[in-house]
């Protein structure tokens, strides 16, 4: 079974209220526990960035559900390849708020102080999230 990452940023709509934040993240760790899956999600109020780890079909099944989820727009997929290990294999969805973000981090992967996946690039995706993980291991 080949693994694969991929990466995607999508844009909140309207039809997201704050109260979907906890439940959407404990329903995608339940449902990754159960796939095999593994990742991490940023959030800040505007943007989603998240990474998916598995096998290819679970991950493009995620990916096409998340795509087809009224709350989400403008879904650009940012990073998608095969890797021999996983990144994030601890975590079934670690999330990080935009409150655990330093500027300092954002903005070496996108040029501008608030978070806006769409400007980065594909390799620094990916590095921005082992980051923003590693430096918020403890967060959940």
């Amino acid at each position: 079974m080949p693994l694969v990452r991929l990466i995607y940023a999508s844009k909140k709509t309207d039809q997201w209220a704050e109260s979907d934040l906890g439940p959407l993240i404990e329903g995608a760790r339940n449902n990754n526990r159960r796939h095999m899956v593994t990742g991490c999600l940023v959030f800040n109020r505007k943007y989603f960035m998240q990474c998916l780890e598995g096998s290819r079909a679970q991950v493009n099944q995620i990916y096409n559900l998340v795509s087809q989820d009224p709350r989400h727009c403008d879904i650009e997929l940012l990073y998608y390849d095969y890797i021999d290990q996983r990144d994030f294999g601890d975590w079934d969805m670690h999330y990080v708020p935009d409150s655990k973000l330093s500027k300092e981090l954002i903005k070496r992967f996108s040029g501008v102080d608030d978070l806006d996946p769409y400007l980065m690039t594909r390799k620094g995706s990916i590095e921005f999230l082992k980051q923003a993980v590693a430096t918020n291991a403890g967060t959940l």
